[in-house]
């Protein structure tokens, strides 16, 4: 296996009752690296996510995350890690939500602090410290105290990054990180995920934001009917895209 290589997905195959939604998927993202996964809704961008965030459990295949194998085949059967070992894993990747997901009667700073200090065992110190410094890099520094119902849709979604990116993960994953927000909200947000770009954090997003994904992307996947179409750098995907598939979507924007 590549060494480099912070998500691996072979084979994916994921139904919902008699509907295959995931057919057979190979994905792989390396340290660093930004992939933007593309498509119409349904195309199985969303389950993709949600299979590799543990938040769905994939009927066939293999995930590894961070070097630590999630599930794998045993013969005919899939076998997944045992709790402590899903629990490591983990700590490992960050998942931002289109909805925030954000504790209503918590505090800004206690949406932060609580999985740092209740699941990874930080004192409040260290947790506080933490936090200040990712609202201060969010822009957020004065809402530390504030409750979720007090802040913009903007806000909520940098809280949810700046919650995201408390434990220090290897990966991050956005789920239409700004399809709950009007256009002058999504500019801030969409700032947020480019300075991170910029200092290389491994990102997976699924956007409908094309030109976001073909300035801050490294590599553009294109989904549809549970199968990756097309993908290759960000710029060339979206400015020459091969499949005939690729371009019919492309033109819609």
């Amino acid at each position: 296996m590549n060494n480099d290589a912070i998500l691996v997905m072979e084979n994916i195959h994921k139904s919902f009752d008699d509907l295959e939604v995931l057919k057979g998927i190979d994905l792989t993202v390396n340290r660093g690296e930004v992939v933007a996964v593309i498509g119409p809704s349904g195309g199985g961008k969303s389950t993709l996510l949600r299979c590799a965030t543990t938040l769905e459990k994939i009927d066939s295949g293999r995930i590894v995350i961070a070097g630590d194998t999630l599930c794998e085949m045993d013969g005919e059967k899939l076998k997944y890690a045992d709790k402590a070992r899903l629990r490591h894993i983990r700590s490992r990747f960050g998942l931002v939500f289109q909805n925030f997901n954000l504790f209503p009667h918590f505090s800004v700073r206690r949406n932060i602090t609580e999985s740092l200090i209740h699941v990874l065992g930080k004192t409040k110190d260290e947790a506080n410290g933490i936090c200040d410094d990712l609202l201060l890099k969010m822009g957020l520094q004065d809402k530390a105290d504030s409750y979720p119902c007090n802040l913009s849709g903007g806000q909520q979604q940098r809280v949810s990054i700046a919650r995201a990116l408390a434990a220090n993960p290897d990966i991050i994953f956005f789920d239409e990180p700004t399809s709950a927000l009007d256009p002058e909200l999504t500019k801030g947000v969409l700032e947020v995920i480019r300075d991170l770009a910029s200092e290389h954090m491994t990102m997976v997003i699924v956007t409908h934001e094309m030109t976001f994904a073909r300035d801050v992307a490294d590599r553009i996947v294109f989904m549809d009917g549970g199968v990756i179409v097309e993908e290759g750098p960000a710029y060339d995907l979206v400015t020459n895209p091969k499949s005939q598939r690729t371009k019919e979507f492309l033109a819609g924007y």
